[in-house]
């Protein structure tokens, strides 16, 4: 979350993607750095232990989201 906001501060679009566990922390986060309404996707818990398949349908709802955030 920092750097994805670091990098929209300089300028720079970024896409931050955060599994569903992890939304509180970065809301927190968000806000601690002046943007509490920062868009973030959000794509199913976990990641490490799935499959190509899974992955890949988390990556293509990352995607969705992410162009409506970065657009």
């Amino acid at each position: 979350m920092h750097d994805g906001i670091s990098f929209e501060q300089f300028g720079k679009p970024a896409l931050v993607i955060c599994t569903h566990p992890f939304e509180p922390t970065g809301r927190n986060i968000a806000r601690a750095l002046g943007l509490p309404d920062y868009p973030f996707a959000m794509v199913d818990h976990p990641i490490g232990s799935r499959t190509p398949e899974e992955i890949e349908v988390r990556a293509a709802s990352a995607y969705e989201q992410g162009v409506g955030i970065l657009i």
